[in-house]
């Protein structure tokens, strides 16, 4: 079951947040946009899979049909105007939403545990380079969740306090994230993935250290240094906790193929 969901996970990953632009997510009312996403999901499972069984076609099938269906009601207007009615709605929204894709897969490695291990990747490859693979989906997915889904989710956060300062103060003197301080969000949650993995808990101090002085400037103002800490806070607590997870799977993959 496990390489099954890892496959899974790998490739929502990939439709979702690789291949899936901005415009794209922007457009997605367009029925060539919505299909053209529809079809990178369908083909990321089949090839992460390697579907061959029918089991493995009812995965693909499962994860498919639901997320056109999260989707489809995700930019529903009633939902849309919720979400645009409340600070964190968009956050909420999109916490939702991919909670929904993960139950769903899920669901659908219960449901076909041998999906993957029925494939054509076993074989085509020995066990070693299958778990190598594997191995390789975790790392992969797991960076790409700390870095990519981690910017995506503390922009929407922070958007979320910058309304609620906005509608507090009548005013628009929030902090601002530029094109550096997103670069700096992706390196330090790079940092933070890397040093999990490593075992080197220590060395985040480091970079929590780092981070600290190039907010100093911050500091004098309670309410911006206070948005700011939590910023910080969300970003190194999302890495870290996907770093433990991606080390969670490896041990359990690597175990799994020991016995």
């Amino acid at each position: 079951m496990l390489e099954t969901l890892i496959a899974l996970l790998f490739a929502h990953v990939a439709a979702d947040f690789v291949t899936q632009s901005r415009g794209m997510i922007a457009a997605k009312r367009r029925p060539p946009v919505f299909a053209l996403h529809i079809l990178c999901v369908a083909m990321f499972s089949v090839l992460a899979l390697g579907a061959s069984s029918p089991g493995a076609w009812a995965a693909v099938g499962l994860v498919v049909v639901s997320h056109a269906g999260l989707d489809a009601l995700k930019i529903q207007p009633r939902i849309e105007a919720w979400a645009a009615a409340r600070p964190f709605g968009s956050l909420q929204l999109f916490a939702i939403d991919q909670a929904g894709h993960v139950l769903f897969i899920g669901f659908a490695s219960m449901s076909w545990p041998h999906a993957f291990g029925q494939g054509f990747w076993p074989a085509l490859l020995t066990p070693a380079h299958a778990r190598e693979m594997l191995t390789g989906f975790v790392l992969g997915g797991g960076f790409w969740l700390a870095t990519r889904v981690g910017d995506l989710m503390l922009a929407l956060l922070m958007t979320g306090f910058h309304r609620v300062h906005r509608t507090m103060d009548g005013g628009d003197d929030s902090p601002q994230m530029p094109g550096a301080g997103a670069w700096i969000g992706w390196l330090e949650r790079t940092l933070v993935f890397l040093f999990v993995l490593l075992g080197q808990f220590n060395a985040i101090g480091f970079v929590i250290a780092a981070k600290s002085i190039l907010r100093f400037q911050y500091a004098r103002e309670p309410r911006v240094s206070e948005i700011v800490i939590i910023g910080t806070l969300a970003s190194f607590g999302w890495a870290i906790i996907v770093a433990l997870l991606t080390h969670a799977a490896l041990i359990g993959l690597w175990a799994h193929g020991d016995g």
